[in-house]
């Protein structure tokens, strides 16, 4: 019985994602939420199905790019592996992917299984399935209204984990990751990087790692590679960066990325530290799981962006950026990567406030915004837009922009076409997480009405066929 079970609970689920995508959705959630109600033990028994090891990624910012860059390397090796790449990162979502990459049967035999997830959502999915490899990116504050402080999320991943014998990859720049294995008695590897010439000795960035995590006197820095992330110590207890495993060295951001790691070469279209960070941790990982330096290598140069992290779009002789932002520190990250790009631009901002993005909007105060101001020369438009499209404004007002300079277009579309078709050379389009697809929709709409720019730089409307 149960086996007939498991099989319609797989077939109910595929026919929901073949009517998702038919319609135009994503098919994410729904299937696998639909197909465990058929039979609930479905994601533990597919997960079975993996012959090598199943690696899940979390943390605040980058875990999404960083789990495609793995993805990326894992299908230029050749082996097979499920993967939640559409981003959903709840235990239905990740059901969906199990689904997605079973056989009707429900037996087929993956390499890998390559799982992102919530950081709150670790301890459930630790209930269900128990991967080789947990790697965090970072932790930042992130929508404090839906996971609180990130004391009790770090703390709900600490007891997760404990006793399971997972083997945890871990950011060594990270003060707030620096007690992992003396808390949890797992084998924990570390990778970061060597002092760079993008480091500051001081910063205006929001730093959550202040205090040291294991007797919380303030800790010393002796540089900063962004946010909290960096050279520290603690000058009561000796808590220090572990030891890296993995340690880049020679890191160049012009703007493209390029830095090397244990003798092995990187070089990567992304742009930003912090997309450095994720490239490191992809490295990590694959060699971890024993991936090819020479895949590793050819796969990250190759690898573009895509699904809203500095995803390109070509309309109408531009090249247009989408961006996600959902904290403060990726926010800045973000905004800091404006001052390596001269070029003319105008900015869209698109702000919501549904429960996926966090009600609670107050974080873009936090964020330094003011770095805007020192870009005025080349900010020809900001274009606010979302549902609180006038909160932005007024941050953006605040920051020191121009009121001439700014625009509110609280429709997506109107905003998008506005940064389009305002002077520029190019745009970028900044948006929460449920703006996102939405705003990534619009844009491919334009770009296919549209030939891509040609060698002049012009484009010519697409004709009809």
């Amino acid at each position: 019985m149960s086996n007939i079970l498991k099989v319609l609970a797989i077939l109910v689920g595929k026919a929901i994602i073949l009517a998702s995508r038919l319609a135009g959705h994503q098919g994410s959630n729904l299937p696998g939420k639909a197909a465990a109600r058929i039979y609930p033990p479905l994601l533990q028994v597919l997960s079975r199905n993996i012959i090598r090891s199943t690696m899940v990624i979390t943390g605040t910012n980058g875990k999404t790019t960083t789990a495609n860059m793995v993805a990326a390397i894992i299908r230029a090796q050749g082996n097979t592996f499920v993967h939640n790449q559409a981003g959903a990162n709840m235990i239905p979502g990740i059901t969906t992917a199990f689904i997605n990459s079973s056989n009707w049967l429900g037996n087929r035999q993956l390499d890998y299984a390559l799982l992102e997830t919530d950081e709150a959502n670790v301890p459930l999915l630790l209930q269900v399935m128990k991967p080789r490899y947990l790697l965090i990116t970072n932790f930042f504050r992130d929508q404090l209204d839906r996971f609180g402080e990130l004391d009790y999320t770090i703390g709900l991943i600490k007891d997760a984990v404990k006793g399971t014998g997972i083997e945890l990859v871990l950011n060594g720049d990270d003060p707030l990751q620096s007690d992992f294995a003396a808390a949890t008695g797992l084998h924990c590897w570390y990778y970061g990087f060597a002092d760079t010439n993008y480091d500051s000795l001081t910063g205006a960035d929001s730093r959550e790692g202040r205090f040291c995590v294991i007797c919380g006197q303030e800790l010393e820095y002796v540089r900063f590679h962004y946010a909290q992330l960096g050279v520290f110590k603690c000058p009561g207890c000796g808590n220090t960066n572990p030891h890296p495993d993995f340690q880049a060295h020679w890191l160049r951001l012009t703007p493209n990325i390029s830095f090397e790691v244990n003798n092995l070469a990187v070089e990567s279209p992304y742009q930003g530290f912090y997309n450095a960070y994720n490239l490191l941790a992809a490295v990590a990982l694959a060699r971890l799981t024993g991936m090819d330096t020479e895949v590793i290598q050819k796969a990250l140069a190759e690898f573009r962006p895509q699904a809203g992290r500095m995803e390109t779009f070509a309309i109408k002789g531009k090249k247009i950026i989408l961006i996600l932002i959902k904290n403060p520190t990726g926010f800045n990250q973000s905004l800091n990567m404006l001052g390596m790009d001269p070029a003319p631009k105008n900015l869209f901002l698109a702000l919501n406030d549904n429960v996926a993005d966090g009600r609670d909007v107050s974080w873009i105060w936090d964020a330094d915004v003011e770095i805007l101001a020192q870009e005025l020369d080349t900010i020809n438009r900001v274009i606010c837009s979302g549902q609180r499209s006038g909160d932005m404004a007024v941050r953006v007002k605040y920051a020191g922009i121009p009121a001439d300079k700014i625009c509110i277009q609280s429709d997506l579309e109107d905003g998008i076409t506005a940064a389009v078709d305002e002077e520029s050379v190019l745009s970028y389009i900044f948006c929460t997480y449920t703006a996102l697809f939405a705003s990534r929709k619009i844009l491919n709409k334009l770009q296919q009405q549209y030939y891509a720019p040609q060698a002049g730089g012009t484009s010519l409307p697409r004709r009809s066929t």
